[in-house]
């Protein structure tokens, strides 16, 4: 499975769009998790101690002038919500936790675009190997 590495962000922000489809995408910085298999990989040193948790970000969007709000559940656990986003904080895990997705628009009849991601947490490499 091919993943979008992330390493050291806290939080990890991830962005909606819709593309040329009017499908939701999530993307981060630095590429597009439709290119990664929708999965992103959090890798970040607070994962070397016991107790350490990431935070994940779904930013709310704006599109063709409708506004986006994002909201997202896994497990049966939904993701809190913060004034412009959906955060829910992951703490190590050595399987991808399954995230599905909701954007909702401010437009009338409001309407919906789900998409589903995984996220994967594990520490950095304390001795990555060299070339």
């Amino acid at each position: 499975m091919s993943e979008l590495i992330v390493t050291n962000e806290d939080p990890l922000n991830l962005d909606g769009t819709l593309d040329t489809n009017d499908r939701l995408q999530i993307v981060h910085s630095t590429g597009n998790l439709a290119d990664y298999d929708q999965t992103v990989l959090a890798e970040h040193d607070d994962y070397q101690t016991t107790g350490g948790l990431v935070r994940v970000k779904l930013l709310d969007f704006s599109d063709s002038g409708n506004n986006w709000t994002l909201s997202a559940e896994h497990g049966g656990n939904s993701w809190s919500r913060g004034s412009d986003h959906a955060y829910f904080d992951f703490p190590h895990s050595s399987t991808a936790t399954e995230v599905d997705v909701t954007a909702t628009s401010d437009h009338s009849p409001a309407q919906s675009r789900e998409r589903k991601i995984w996220v994967k947490t594990e520490p950095t490499d304390p001795l990555p190997d060299k070339p």
